[in-house]
Formats: C-alpha cells, sequence, structure tokens
C-alpha cells in the first residue's frame, strides 16, 4: 500500500508544490525493518507522522510505503522545499514520533537526504522528443 498527502489533483499553473527556481528539493527517505511483531505499531506510528505532519511548512509531500513484504522492508519518505525547513522538521516534537518507530526496526534504519538542485518538467520531454509528442 501506498500512502501519499500529494496526489490530490492541482490546477494548471498551480506552483504551491512545485519547487523555486534556485531553492534546493530535499527528499528524506527512510527504510525499516520491523519485526512481525512491530510491523502494526510502526506503521500506525508513520501513519500518524503523515497525517500530523500534513501542515508542516515547507513539506510538499510525504509517502508511506508498506509494500515490500518480501524484505519486510517499510519506506517512509518527505519532500521540503527547503533545507530550513527540513531543519526545523527535523528539532520538532513530531519528528520525535518519528524516531519511536524508527526504534522499532529489527535492522539499523537506512536514512538517506537527497539534494535536488535542477527540476524539470514536461520541456524535457519536449525537448527529448520533439514539440510532436
Amino acid at each position: 500500500m501506498l500512502i501519499s498527502d500529494s496526489l490530490a489533483p492541482r490546477g494548471q499553473g498551480d506552483s504551491a508544490r512545485l519547487p523555486q527556481p534556485g531553492r534546493n528539493v530535499i527528499f528524506s527517505v527512510i527504510s525499516l525493518c520491523p519485526s512481525l511483531k512491530n510491523r502494526g505499531q510502526l506503521i500506525e506510528i508513520l501513519r500518524s507522522v503523515l497525517d500530523l505532519g500534513r501542515v508542516c511548512p515547507g513539506r510538499m509531500g510525504c509517502w508511506l510505503s508498506e509494500e515490500d513484504s518480501l524484505q519486510n522492508r517499510i519506506i517512509y519518505a518527505e519532500q521540503w522545499e527547503t533545507e530550513e525547513a527540513l531543519h526545523e522538521h527535523i528539532r520538532s516534537d513530531l519528528y520525535r514520533r518519528l524516531l519511536s518507530a524508527i526504534e522499532l526496526s529489527d535492522r539499523p534504519p537506512e536514512v538517506k537526504f537527497y539534494y535536488a538542485t535542477e527540476t524539470r518538467g514536461f520541456d524535457l520531454i519536449e525537448a527529448l522528443r520533439g514539440k510532436t509528442a
């Protein structure tokens, strides 16, 4: 199951969730492997972080994937508009809840922060396929 708070349809030209030129967009990706005993509790905590975080300033999206049952892996990801917004979130009480979920992982979590400095849109498709695509 993939849960997202940024899949709602948006109107043409709506740039509320698009990065501003010259700004880094940061993706936070956390991979967790809980025991079967802790899996339900861990997912419940992550869902609460997802729901409560909908109003976090600077957060562009948040996703929870619990589909990788073969490796018993749960992926929690966030997209941040600025580094400052991410840092505020990491210092927040809400992030403390996320840390408590991390503690339920049987294996050490994989935590990564990806900094994107360029965003392209349909213009890339047009450039590569020509204007007739």
